[in-house]
């Protein structure tokens, strides 16, 4: 059975927080998608973050576990933290469908 992502509230740090999806991900050099300015991307790295005491005191949060390294049509090479993708509107391209 195959998770639907994309139906989650941050489906890219959910997706991410899975160990064998992660693999996956970078593996295959999953896309992304920009529901918002319709822009892609390809994940190319993904890496765990372990916050401790002195990262929370800096105002990093616990969500923030996933630093992803990307690479956007428009823009290039990119990098920031999976909960970050998500409040920006991304999702996985390989959940889309097309609507008729």
């Amino acid at each position: 059975m195959t998770m639907e992502w994309n139906k989650r509230i941050e489906p890219i740090s959910e997706r991410l927080r899975d160990s064998d999806e992660i693999l996956e991900v970078v593996k295959n050099k999953t896309m992304i998608y920009n529901t918002r300015n319709g822009d892609t991307a390809i994940i190319s790295e993904v890496f765990l973050v372990d916050q401790d005491e002195h990262s929370i005191k800096e105002g990093y949060t616990i969500e923030e576990d996933r630093w992803v390294e990307y690479i956007t049509a428009s823009t290039g090479p990119e990098e920031q933290f999976s909960v970050d993708l998500d409040d920006e509107g991304w999702v996985w391209h390989d959940e889309l469908v097309e609507v008729k």
